[in-house]
């Protein structure tokens, strides 16, 4: 009999009293599992309960601990940002503000102009004019083209350009640094205006007692096609209408090959400190600067600093007949402007040749200061010419003082300008 119809014989009565105590005891055994297991899952539950409060209370503080991080890195950011920008857009420009700035654009000649003028000049980097001005002064036979500026921020500046030779037009990159420690060491000075300091210094009281004999003799025995660079000197001091007048009286021959490139304009008596020879700032003739870029400042203020402007206003028909008196009028007036210019811009002088102090030759304001008592006069020239010329002024005595600088097979071998 099983289990099941001995329990079903103990529900009906009908089982005997041994069957019936069989049934009451397994009855007993089963209430005592079910028992054990109901306890069981009460502490089941009652763990799980505890559980997933526990985990609610660490999501929450994670959840507070995040929104605390977040907010510090947001501040954190800000900050950075702000010290990022004050830099930026407050501390640096404070710092740039005392020291020479090339990329400023305060000294170009106004863009709104209307007529043809507008087409003749270019308005570039304070840097440009500044160039421009001080390679005129300073050093003849080059002139810059294509310069370029990097910022690099607190006064700090990469200046790149090219230096272009006169005579033969080759080109020499520049690269150099701009740091408020270290100005002064941009513009290439070779000093080569030193000759013409010289031949001043020793130019003979009259032509037998001339020491450049030499000179003669070695320029007569070059061949007659060579073409030369060299510097003369004046007897006397040259206006510039009569320094204007001599080139033309050689122009109008064109046999005559020669280029007036750059004039020494006497900005001092003798100084002591340097041999008791005399300071000379370079002025430019207009047909040697029609090579240069076309950079300005103020006409208003600077007139004729660049050529153009007088061609730009007056047209290019305007020079009439008496072209010597025109053409010293513009090169006095240019002169006058770029030294004034330079003058004006000691920042920029100390920035990109040196300390001005006095007797320095970028003493611009003390030269300017001599030319406005003395009026513009012209000690000698850079040019570029054929034996036979120099040789002609020579005999002449159009110069007295003679130095070679260098010498060409051909005026083939020099810039196409000079080859027609």
């Amino acid at each position: 009999m099983t289990f099941r119809e001995l329990l079903e014989k103990y529900k009906n009565g009908t089982a005997t009293e041994a069957e019936r105590a069989l049934v009451e005891a397994e009855l007993e055994k089963s209430e005592a599992i079910a028992d054990y297991l109901a306890e069981g899952l009460e502490a089941l539950e009652e763990g799980g309960e505890a559980l997933s409060h526990s985990d609610a209370e660490v999501k929450k503080v994670k959840r507070t601990v995040n929104r605390r991080l977040r907010r510090t890195a947001l501040w954190a950011a800000s900050i950075v940002l702000a010290a990022v920008l004050a830099v930026q857009f407050v501390i640096n420009p404070l710092v740039v503000s005392f020291y020479y700035q090339p990329n400023g654009r305060t000294v170009g000649q106004d863009e709104e102009r209307d007529s043809e003028a507008a087409m003749l000049y270019n308005v570039g980097d304070d840097v440009e004019v500044d160039l421009t001005a001080l390679y005129e002064l300073l050093v003849p036979g080059q002139t810059p083209a294509d310069i370029q500026v990097d910022e690099e921020g607190f006064g700090r500046y990469t200046l790149t350009y090219q230096t272009v030779d006169g005579l033969t037009g080759d080109m020499l990159p520049v690269t150099q640094k701009l740091r408020p420690d270290s100005y002064g060491k941009q513009v290439q000075r070779g000093w080569e205006n030193y000759k013409l300091n010289w031949l001043d210094h020793t130019a003979p009281a009259s032509p037998e007692e001339s020491t450049f004999n030499r000179q003669i003799e070695y320029l007569s025995q070059l061949p007659e096609t060579s073409f030369i660079t060299a510097w003369v000197h004046f007897p006397e001091d040259l206006t510039c209408v009569q320094f204007a007048k001599l080139a033309e009286s050689y122009d109008l021959d064109n046999s005559n090959r020669i280029s007036f490139r750059w004039a020494g304009v006497r900005v001092s008596d003798p100084i002591e400190a340097i041999g008791g020879q005399s300071h000379f700032l370079g002025l430019i003739p207009e047909e040697a600067a029609r090579e240069q870029a076309r950079v300005s400042p103020a006409w208003e203020t600077y007139p004729l600093f660049d050529y153009h402007q007088y061609f730009a206003e007056n047209g290019y028909n305007s020079i009439g007949n008496n072209r010597s008196a025109n053409s010293g009028y513009q090169m006095e007036t240019h002169f006058q402007s770029v030294l004034a210019y330079a003058a004006d811009r000691p920042e920029a002088v100390e920035a990109l040749v040196g300390p001005i102090r006095e007797g320095i030759l970028w003493d611009f304001a003390a030269a300017q200061s001599y030319v406005e008592e003395h009026g513009v006069r012209i000690g000698g020239a850079l040019v570029y010419a054929e034996p036979k010329v120099l040789l002609r002024m020579w005999e002449r005595g159009e110069i007295d003082g003679l130095s070679l600088e260098d010498v060409l097979p051909s005026r083939y071998s020099a810039r196409a300008e000079f080859q027609r």
